[in-house]
């Protein structure tokens, strides 16, 4: 191989292997999951009207364990129905959740209950990811826990309300609607079914901005392939 196609074939490898890095992000630090719901619950016998409102802090090294039913925290084991799970993935928190009420007029629904126009919510504190500053939020239907039947997505019984869920509030908070979604009914019973979604975190590279600009990794590999293309042309010469 002639030292050029040497020369390309390596700095492509590099450009690849910083690309992979630059696209896999971590979090940072050690997670707060707050449940608020100011109008209490619906069970769907009855309505008990005291405020929720409960918080567990998951370290870092547990958040690919992230909360779950029964794991022992206020949350988990004080709120969390059998199956119900909240982890962090990546540069993305990912979340099932599970049917509270069913006897609305065959609606399934959390049955967390919002208040004078204060939502029952999931509140993510503390949020921050490795050489990242985060600056929005997406957010994504997924079905990520093979639910048998298919063509629903992933459980969730009104899909017009997905865009509205979920609420970058700063550079470290964001939270989840829980009283304006349904769950469809998938599975028979309605405590096998559950609604899954991913709250994707928009990043941008710490240090970027207007007068403070860095290159992308990608970007950096190709002004280093060009400088040492240009050095391998002038030796030829």
């Amino acid at each position: 191989m002639s030292p050029v196609r040497s020369l390309c074939a390596a700095t492509a490898g590099a450009l690849l292997a910083m690309c992979s890095l630059s696209a896999h992000a971590a979090f940072a630090s050690d997670i707060t999951l707050k449940l608020i719901a100011p109008g209490g619950i619906n069970d769907g016998s009855s309505i008990d009207t005291t405020p929720v409102s409960a918080q567990q802090t998951v370290a870092l090294a547990d958040l690919v364990n992230g909360v779950h039913a029964g794991d022992g925290g206020a949350i988990g084991s004080g709120w969390m129905l059998d199956g119900e799970k909240v982890f962090f993935e990546d540069d993305s928190i990912k979340l099932r959740v599970g049917v509270g009420n069913d006897t609305t007029g065959g609606v399934y629904t959390t049955g967390y209950l919002g208040l004078g126009g204060s939502h029952a919510l999931y509140q993510f504190d503390g949020l921050s990811i490795v050489g990242k500053t985060i600056v929005g939020v997406s957010l994504f239907a997924w079905d990520g826990f093979g639910t048998t039947d298919a063509g629903t997505g992933s459980g969730l019984g009104n899909p017009a309300v997905l865009g509205s869920l979920a609420h970058f509030i700063d550079g470290d908070t964001v939270t989840f609607d829980l009283d304006t979604l349904e769950i469809a009914a998938r599975i028979a019973g309605s405590s096998n079914n559950f609604a899954e979604f991913r709250i994707q975190l928009i990043t941008r590279d710490n240090g970027t901005g207007p007068g403070n600009e860095l290159p992308e990794p990608a970007t950096l590999a190709l002004f280093a392939l060009a400088a040492m293309g240009a050095r391998v042309a002038r030796r030829r010469a």
